[in-house]
């Protein structure tokens, strides 16, 4: 059996045992109880989760963004420890180390800090996409040392994204518990480095970067990043494929 039909089969076990009780509280939730369902292993690898399929789950009422992948940035060596050395903002509880936790596109400008401006810069002639910091006030260019190269994205998006099995879902509560039923799921395939970087260009594509640093054990005090990477809205996310099959 081919890997396209077994992971509808596996869709459809699932489909028709109608509403199930999350797994866990919060949004992650119908996630990780699609995944313990269709018997994929909880994980933060580059690889797709089942089959050579990644999965994304949703709620069928929710407008919300997916992660379409993490990754720290590929350039340059340490880029993590400079952004969060040289941008980041201390903890509270330990002023000591900082954190950098904000969200940015490339079609407008954030505020951080009170202090910066964070942008994405996608570079076409270069063949880079980049983390621009701005002062908050002028809006002149601070940093654009670190970011992505095309070669990185587009390896990254073949390999993760080529194949996604997307995945709607009812929700009900019974007592205050969250159930499921997993009723819809559609199959996207042959994404494109070109129609990424155009959502980026549109806006339409979010970045977040998610850098914080240990606080204790043996790596005290480097950074640790909590899963910087893409997103889009759900709505959306058919925009970077070019072919898609609806499963019933």
């Amino acid at each position: 059996m081919k890997n396209k039909e077994k992971i509808i089969e596996e869709f459809q076990k699932v489909k028709n045992l109608g509403f199930v009780k999350s797994s866990r509280k919060n949004n992650t939730g119908i996630g990780k109880t699609f995944e313990d369902y269709i018997g994929v292993i909880e994980n933060n690898l580059d690889e797709p989760d089942l089959l050579g399929y990644e999965i994304k789950s949703h709620r069928e009422e929710a407008t919300s963004y997916v992660t379409l992948f993490t990754k720290s940035p590929n350039f340059p060596c340490k880029a993590n420890a400079y952004l969060n050395s040289n941008f980041g903002t201390p903890y509270e509880e330990n002023p000591s180390l900082n954190k950098l936790h904000t969200s940015m596109f490339a079609s407008k400008f954030n505020t951080y800090s009170g202090k910066y401006s964070f942008k994405l810069i996608n570079d076409r002639l270069a063949k880079v996409v980049k983390i621009g910091v701005y002062d908050i006030n002028t809006k002149a260019l601070i940093n654009d040392s670190v970011g992505y190269t095309y070669e990185c994205l587009g390896k990254i998006i073949e390999k993760k994204l080529k194949n996604l099995l997307y995945v709607s879902a009812e929700r009900e509560y019974r007592e205050g518990v969250e159930y499921f039923h997993f009723n819809k799921a559609e199959i996207y395939t042959n994404p494109s480095l070109d129609k990424f970087l155009d959502l980026i260009d549109k806006g339409l594509i979010m970045y977040d970067i998610r850098i914080g640093s240990y606080q204790s054990g043996k790596n005290y005090g480097k950074p640790h990043d909590h899963g910087s990477g893409f997103r889009i809205i759900e709505s959306n996310i058919k925009l970077l494929f070019e072919t898609h099959e609806s499963i019933e």
